[in-house]
C-alpha cells in the first residue's frame, strides 16, 4: 500500500492524514519534538498510521507533505525528498517564522526556498486546469505507480518525474 509522510504533524497535518487513512493510505506523521509527542494522533487514526522521526518520514513517503513553518525548511531532510513528489504548505509570515532575508527581498518564495531540497515544481496554471489530474486523465495516479499506466491501482506506488507530470498533463489538454 501507499504511504504518506508527513512532516508536520499540526493542524495541516493532522487534518491530511484522517482523510488519507480512511482511503486506505498508511500514514507517517512526524514532527520536530519527536514521535513520542504523536502517540495521541496515531492512537486515534488507527493501525494505518504511525508516528516517526522527519527523517524516517521523507524516507518512507511516497508523497510527502511538508507542512511546517517556513522558519523551519532548513530542518527538513533534503535526500530522501529527491525523486518524490512533495507537497508544501508553505505560507511565510514573519512574525511566526523569523524574518528570512531573501523571502523578505522577494530573490525566493517561500516554495523556492523549500525545493533547495533538489526538486522541481510543476505548475498546472490557474484552478481551472485542475481538471487536467482528475480520474480518467493521464495525470491521474498513473505516472505514480510502477508500470506508469492505468493500471495503477493494482501497482505499487512509485516516484514520477517533474517532465512525467507535465507529460501527463499536457496529454489531458487533448
Amino acid at each position: 500500500m501507499a504511504t504518506l509522510g508527513l512532516i508536520g504533524g499540526g493542524n495541516i497535518g493532522g487534518t491530511l492524514a484522517r482523510p488519507a487513512v480512511d482511503t486506505g493510505l498508511d500514514v507517517v506523521l512526524s514532527n520536530s519534538r519527536g514521535p513520542q509527542t504523536l502517540s495521541g494522533p496515531v492512537t486515534e487514526l488507527g493501525p494505518r498510521a504511525r508516528a516517526a522521526t522527519p527523517l524516517q518520514a521523507a524516507a518512507v513517503g511516497d508523497w510527502v507533505v511538508v507542512t511546517i513553518p517556513v522558519g523551519a525548511v532548513g530542518a527538513v531532510p533534503r535526500e530522501p525528498l529527491v525523486g518524490k513528489t512533495v507537497i508544501d504548505t508553505g505560507n511565510y509570515f514573519a512574525p511566526r517564522d523569523g524574518t528570512i532575508p531573501e523571502l523578505e527581498a522577494k530573490e525566493l518564495t517561500d516554495s523556492e526556498l523549500l525545493s533547495l531540497l533538489g526538486y522541481d515544481a510543476v505548475d498546472m496554471g490557474p484552478v481551472t486546469e485542475g481538471r487536467r489530474s482528475q480520474v480518467g486523465t493521464p495525470a491521474f495516479c498513473a505516472p505514480h505507480s510502477v508500470t506508469k499506466d492505468d493500471r495503477y491501482r493494482s501497482q505499487p506506488a512509485a516516484p514520477a518525474s517533474a517532465a512525467e507530470i507535465r507529460a501527463a498533463l499536457a496529454a489531458a489538454r487533448r
